[in-house]
């Protein structure tokens, strides 16, 4: 018994001294282009309607590039009820970033987002669905939640528009100008199991304190682009264990119409968008 145990310790010991990192030659001759569309229409802040569409490309594993972004890109919004198209002009001082400010955007408008680059066609569309109706954010102080901690906790109280169906959103936090973005903070949601009418409705399990000023925007979504974030959150949260499936890139809401056996990474978001929030006092 004592000589097996010598035995297996010197294997052990052998294995690990045998143990060498090796960095894998991972191709990419082939970059994907990666797009980060926004049409957002604000029916209480017309002022801050836009699009904007950031554009890079896929890097190599190993590189230290946070992105690579895309400049020279055709980038165009056409409105289908109009058949009007508007340009979007990429920024000096930001470099794969496209802007246009001035499209009339409209609850109910369906709006088609055209890429031309490296004479390669991309296309996504999406209406402006109705957001949620607000008729108050609130906050109130709880303890002892199992799990969480004591705090000011916002609810939401309102109408959902459950005539249309299924609604989906999504919702941003920002405390004191600072958006919650980690990959627990992307929150999405749907009205399935929701009555049309909504009671304070608590929108997440972020504890606040006295002092703290919060904001929170909500995002109308069209079912694909509800999709994409579901399977994003999938691959944020991919363990790489027994029990997790094999981590893929979400399914793009937008195709490649020149090549779609090369379909690009990414989202074009059209929503309708609501802001509120309070300092808790």
């Amino acid at each position: 018994m004592r000589l097996f145990i010598i035995l297996s310790a010197i294997f052990l010991f052998s294995l690990a001294a045998c143990q060498e990192e090796i960095a894998l030659d991972l191709p990419n001759e082939d970059p994907q282009l990666v797009v980060e569309g926004n049409l957002t229409y604000w029916e209480f802040a017309p002022e801050r309607n836009s699009a904007q569409v950031k554009l890079s490309t896929t890097g190599n594993y190993y590189s230290t590039e946070v992105d690579n972004p895309v400049s020279g890109a055709t980038v165009v919004i056409r409105h289908e009820d109009t058949s009007e198209e508007y340009t979007l002009a990429e920024q000096e001082d930001s470099i794969g970033f496209y802007v246009n400010n001035q499209i009339p955007i409209d609850s109910g408008n369906t709006y088609t987002l055209r890429i031309n680059y490296q004479n390669q066609m991309y296309e996504g569309s999406g209406t402006v669905l109705p957001v949620a109706e607000l008729d108050s954010f609130s906050y109130r102080f709880i303890e002892d939640l199992l799990f969480l901690d004591d705090g000011y906790y916002f609810f939401f109280s309102g109408r959902t528009p459950k005539e249309r169906g299924i609604n989906y959103y999504r919702f941003l936090i920002y405390e004191d100008d600072s958006l919650y973005n980690a990959r627990e903070d992307l929150l999405i949601q749907n009205d399935e199991f929701l009555t049309e009418q909504i009671d304070t409705l608590q929108l997440a399990n972020y504890a606040f304190e006295l002092g703290d000023s919060v904001r929170i925007e909500m995002y109308s979504l069209n079912q694909n682009q509800f999709d994409y974030y579901t399977q994003l959150q999938e691959l944020l949260f991919n363990d790489g264990g027994l029990f997790s499936g094999p981590p893929r890139n979400p399914t793009s809401t937008i195709r490649n119409i020149t090549n779609p056996l090369e379909p690009p990474l990414g989202f074009f978001q059209v929503s309708s968008a609501f802001s509120g929030g309070a300092t808790v006092e």
